[in-house]
């Protein structure tokens, strides 16, 4: 499946309204931008016997998130969004902000935070903005969950050209569960076979919607494009359709379970 440009609009900054142990994830309304940045302190370790150019290692670690935001308010102006005015207690109480950073897939990047800029912009011809400035504290995580992967195994060899069938079958995806015919030759192999049937999913958008499409030799494999709980329907069959070779394999197996990301 070829790679395609990440919407950025997909991409958001939420805050803790709840408690540590009862986290409340909630939307910085009327976000446009964040940018999250990941350094390292550079040290410089040139000696002697490095020669004429110079030697750098990375030395401490820090990360931070900027952002801009339009101000939202009630009719009255008096009401506002429940993340901007958590922004506003955590900056005016001088304490730490728990954030977190929400990617198009599903992965998320969180940690505490201090606000160090929480400044307003009200031009006279234009909406009344502000921009949020977070610098971590300590270090962050990652909470990814695991893509599922489910993968199908191709026994035999063509001995009457046709098409082979391999149907899929996802909770969610369209169509399914969808056969899919794959033209296959006499004396073809299990792994040609393979290859065959990898190409022929990967160019049907209704599997590449839900999933990336890989595998070697006479594997054919799906991976899930997000990480979520556990799909036990999904399935990949293999049979004969109109050709004759192939050892029929009507369930394939679950190689790594999906396991959605911590709320």
């Amino acid at each position: 499946m070829p790679l395609i440009p990440s919407d950025g609009v997909d991409f958001l900054l939420k805050v803790n309204t709840g408690t540590k142990e009862t986290p409340v994830w909630t939307v910085v309304g009327g976000q446009r931008g964040a940018t999250l940045s990941l350094t390292a302190e550079q040290i410089d370790a040139s000696n002697k016997q490095s020669g004429a150019w110079k030697t750098s290692v990375p030395g401490m670690m820090s990360w931070s998130i900027d952002a801009d935001a339009v101000m939202l308010t009630d009719s009255s102006g008096l009401s506002i969004d429940a993340g901007r005015a958590k922004l506003l207690t955590v900056f005016a109480n001088r304490e730490l902000v728990h954030v977190r950073y929400v990617r198009k897939d599903g992965s998320k990047f969180q940690g505490y935070a201090a606000i160090t800029d929480l400044s307003e912009e009200s031009p006279h011809d234009g909406v009344a903005t502000y921009k949020i400035t977070l610098a971590g504290a300590g270090a962050p995580e990652e909470v990814n969950g695991t893509k599922q992967v489910e993968t199908a195994e191709v026994v035999g060899t063509i001995t009457t050209a046709g098409n082979a069938t391999f149907t899929i079958t996802a909770a969610g995806m369209t169509g399914s569960p969808k056969a899919i015919s794959v033209a296959v030759a006499l004396n073809d192999s299990a792994a040609v076979v393979a290859q065959k049937a990898r190409e022929a999913l990967a160019a049907d958008s209704a599997v590449t919607a839900k999933f990336s499409v890989s595998g070697y030799g006479t594997m054919v494999e799906l991976t899930a494009l997000t990480a979520v709980a556990n799909d036990s329907t999904l399935n990949v069959a293999i049979a004969n359709g109109t050709c004759a070779g192939l050892t029929a394999a009507p369930t394939s197996a679950n190689t790594t379970a999906g396991v959605a990301p911590a709320a």
